[in-house]
């Protein structure tokens, strides 16, 4: 009998802690469905109880959460509960409302957790340090930087043009891109080139892992700890997640590689010709700067510009390349356009906004960001409830506690409004050489806010318009792209169809459904 007691009393203990444990999940699920503050918000009851709903669309489904968000919208209305604690808008007002205060406030930490980057101004929590350290790298994207870059880019680009002329098979011009961006921002960030466009193929195995680490955020972001776990276990368990842990376990090898050597050259002062970024950042660390305080930071911050660098660009000029193939209309004229080949590259690229206006390279270019969406996710900010109801008109009695709420937005639901751009789907350069196209520019924001993006500044009516003037280096490369790729050569598309544009998968960046992009590259004629 003593031993029947003795045994029965831990299992005993094991059914109270079980009971007691599904007590607590059910009256979770309750409070998260009937009394949570958002509980009036419309949405999918599995969004309102766990966050796992959103990773089940992210990881499972392959980057579909974007695609579930705008069915959700067309089901639920405008404003709709995706979390226990998030709202997503679709009014592309509110994308414009969230981002005039969202510098003052908090990023979500469970959602910029995933980039393994706080150190850096993209990573940053605390909205004190992201704007300091933005500030800090301002030296190395002003309007003075860029015009000082221009060999660089010109050097490149040209690369670019003879690296497609060498081959009479069809060329990946998906790779071809991803690597002279690549090339340019290594340069730029190291002083040495990483030689990308010399790969045969353009498959230079950091491009390809850049890419295919990708789907590997979505997997940190959800499951922190599955990260250190799989790296130890055999690769045969989890394949897929394994290579895509070797893609990102190589990026870092060759970033930390790049960078011990930046910071020997800082050391002992033996610097290459010009100044780079993380030599810079390096002489601000050992000269005891607080902005960038340890060499994590520093880390941190290359690996946001080494993969912000390559992606954006890039991914918009292989979507640009094949709206402009695609239609022989917007071929033609962009062949037949005269007034680039008598200006300097970017000094035209600074003209004033109505002599840049006329050019046709400026409406591609920016009908191909607009096009592309660069971040379709919008990042995640913790606002009050209050500023929620106060700014959408939404009713004061949902407001049942003033506390933190994660509110986010998608630059889709700006991009390809149809409203600001009637036939959003559609490739129609001419709506930006209108006379009315200066209102077009205020809804153009496919950087988001931040050191890559196009500056904008308010006017009277509390909106944004884009100033012309302040580009970045990422809107320099793509003028220059674009004005030598199609004056220089002439492509013809290859088993490529807009079908394998139509769809994309939501991994911070978009990748592309269909077939990579393809083309026979020979000399123009004309040349």
């Amino acid at each position: 009998m003593r031993g029947f007691l003795e045994n029965f009393i831990p299992l005993h203990r094991i059914g109270v802690a079980i009971f007691l444990a599904v007590i607590a999940v059910v009256w979770r699920i309750v409070f998260r469905l009937f009394f949570h503050r958002l509980s009036s918000f419309p949405g999918p009851r599995l969004a309102a109880v766990s966050s796992y709903y959103r990773t089940y669309y992210e990881i499972l489904k392959g980057g579909a959460m974007l695609d579930q968000i705008n069915h959700l919208h067309s089901t639920y209305g405008p404003v709709i509960r995706i979390g226990p604690n998030e709202l997503h808008f679709a009014d592309y007002q509110a994308y414009f409302d969230i981002h005039s205060v969202a510098l003052q406030l908090k990023k979500d930490s469970s959602f910029y957790s995933c980039f393994a980057a706080s150190g850096s101004a993209f990573g940053a929590i605390d909205p004190s340090d992201s704007k300091s350290r933005r500030a800090f790298m301002h030296i190395f994207l002003s309007r003075r930087a860029i015009l000082k870059l221009e060999p660089l880019i010109q050097a490149k680009v040209e690369r670019l043009v003879e690296r497609l002329l060498c081959t009479s098979e069809p060329v990946n011009l998906f790779l071809a891109f991803r690597s002279a961006t690549l090339d340019i921002i290594t340069t730029y960030m190291f002083g040495y080139c990483l030689d990308a466009l010399e790969h045969p193929t353009f498959s230079e195995p950091l491009v390809l892992s850049i890419q295919n680490a990708l789907p590997l955020l979505w997997i940190s972001k959800s499951f922190a700890w599955f990260i250190p776990v799989i790296s130890v276990l055999p690769r045969w368990i989890g394949r897929k997640p394994c290579e895509q842990l070797k893609a990102a376990i190589s990026i870092r090898r060759y970033l930390l590689f790049c960078l011990h050597r930046t910071r020997e050259e800082v050391q002992t002062n033996t610097y290459p010709k010009g100044s780079t970024i993380c030599h810079y950042l390096y002489d601000s660390l050992s000269q005891g700067s607080q902005i960038f305080p340890s060499e994590r930071c520093v880390v941190d911050e290359a690996l946001s510009l080494l993969q912000a660098g390559s992606d954006t660009v890039g991914n918009t000029c292989t979507v640009g390349s094949f709206h402009i193939l695609n239609s022989p209309t917007i071929h033609a004229k962009l062949h037949g356009e005269q007034d680039l080949q008598n200006l300097p590259y970017l000094v035209s690229f600074f003209l004033l906004p109505q002599e840049v206006a006329h050019l046709d390279n400026f409406a591609i270019r920016q009908l191909s960001l607009r096009r592309h969406c660069v971040c379709p996710m919008v990042s995640s900010h913790r606002f009050p409830v209050s500023w929620v109801l106060r700014v959408r008109g939404l009713p004061d009695t949902l407001c049942h506690h003033i506390q933190q709420t994660v509110v986010g937005t998608s630059v889709t639901h700006v991009h390809l409004n149809p409203t600001i751009f009637p036939n959003p789907m559609e490739f129609v350069p001419e709506r930006w050489l209108t006379p009315t196209s200066d209102n077009l520019n205020r809804y153009l924001v496919p950087f988001s806010i931040g050191p890559r993006t196009l500056q904008v500044r308010p006017v009277g009516n509390g909106g944004i318009v884009s100033d012309l003037i302040l580009f970045s280096m990422a809107w320099a490369e793509l003028y220059l792209f674009f004005g030598h790729l199609f004056r220089k050569v002439d492509l013809e598309i290859v088993n490529t169809s807009i079908d394998d544009f139509r769809f994309f998968k939501d991994y911070f960046v978009p990748i592309h459904e269909g077939r990579p992009l393809h083309v026979i590259v020979t000399k123009r004629s004309s040349e």
